[in-house]
């Protein structure tokens, strides 16, 4: 019973940690800490908003805030792709491990789901179940944290992951970068 207890404790604190997290980028206003650290350390900004939304479901839209002014403030989008890459991975991989930590702690309900899921991942190829995780990652504009959390409890291979974390976050920022630099223009063309 008492490792019950811990192990319920520890989710809770997990969940609670989880919503602070999700507050905290509610009351952050992006545009205010762009021009107080300046517009020359665009990269960098890109890099600490990358590396603090990517572990949170709400502050990935402050992320693609910050991508969405330096994009179209001239800024390179293939270097805005690699730096916000490089950062949403780090706060990716926090998100990853913790669901790691926590997939061990959960109530024996919530493990029996996991152990159904488990189950029904493993009849798929690795590959199958990589490229899926890629094109969720680099190609929609869905929160990582959905498909991330999930193969933390799951415990799947980190080196696997962070590779395609890397991968995905790199092309969704090359592409978003791209796509709001030549939409601008089109719109201006336009009118």
């Amino acid at each position: 019973m008492k490792k019950r207890g811990k192990n319920i404790i520890t989710f809770t604190i997990f969940l609670g940690v989880i919503a602070l997290w999700i507050y905290l980028f509610s009351i952050i206003n992006v545009q205010k800490l762009i021009v107080q650290i300046g517009v020359a350390n665009g990269y960098a900004i890109l890099f600490l908003f990358g590396a603090i939304g990517g572990a949170s479901v709400l502050g990935s839209p402050s992320y693609f805030l910050v991508l969405t002014n330096l994009s179209i403030g001239g800024f390179s989008p293939i270097l805005l792709g690699i730096v916000g890459g490089l950062g949403l991975t780090i706060g990716n991989t926090v998100i990853f491990l913790i669901g790691v930590a926590t997939g061990k702690k959960a109530p024996e309900k919530f493990q029996k789901i996991l152990i159904k899921l488990e189950k029904r991942i493993e009849k798929k190829p690795n590959w199958f179940i990589n490229l899926l995780l890629y094109i969720y990652i680099g190609f929609t504009p869905l929160p990582n944290e959905v498909a991330i959390i999930s193969l933390g409890l799951l415990e799947v291979k980190k080196k696997t992951i962070i590779f395609i974390l890397v991968l995905g976050n790199i092309t969704s920022g090359i592409l978003g970068s791209l796509l709001i630099r030549y939409g601008v223009n089109v719109l201006k063309i336009i009118h």
